[in-house]
């Protein structure tokens, strides 16, 4: 009899562990479906202003932008070491974490445009280069699809830590 009373013990046991299981399975599915259904968070770090910049044996690459909704503005300048620098204004359009851009700057005393690429993210800034061309007097990319984002000049968020 006693064999009996724990048999049943036993398997009383295992069924309410089981049970337990379930349960949290179920709960896990739930807290997963709950998660994917909501919006993903894209670029809502990317709003007001936001000061990225280079700085590596002598070179300096400084971006700082106002971001309101889609549209972006601000100032990017290279300084490199030993070379021309050039310094302008930026007016373009965020695309999820994508800045695309015309950049209006003047080295040598000559004033140019040219399109401009990034890759923002709360930490940094990255460049993208790609094949270019001409196009009514300003340098775009001949195929935005092949950018190619260079970790070599990581711009680096000022206020990341805050």
């Amino acid at each position: 009899m006693r064999i009996i009373n724990f048999g049943f013990i036993v398997l009383l046991c295992c069924a309410a562990c089981h049970q337990e299981q379930k349960k949290q399975d179920t709960s896990a599915k739930l807290g997963d479906t709950v998660q994917s259904t909501q919006p993903l968070d894209t670029g809502s770090f990317l709003t007001g202003k936001s000061t990225y910049q280079y700085l590596k044996n002598g070179d300096t690459i400084s971006l700082s932008i106002t971001v309101d909704g889609e549209k972006v503005q601000g100032d990017l300048s290279y300084a490199w070491k030993e070379k021309d620098r050039n310094k302008g204004h930026i007016d373009g359009v965020l695309k999820g974490d994508i800045l695309t851009a015309d950049y209006t700057f003047s080295s040598e005393g000559q004033e140019s445009v040219r399109q401009v690429i990034f890759k923002l993210s709360k930490e940094r800034a990255l460049e993208g280069y790609g094949a270019m061309e001409e196009k009514a007097g300003k340098m775009t990319f001949a195929d935005p699809k092949k950018i190619a984002f260079d970790e070599k000049f990581a711009l680096e968020n000022l206020a990341k830590g805050q």
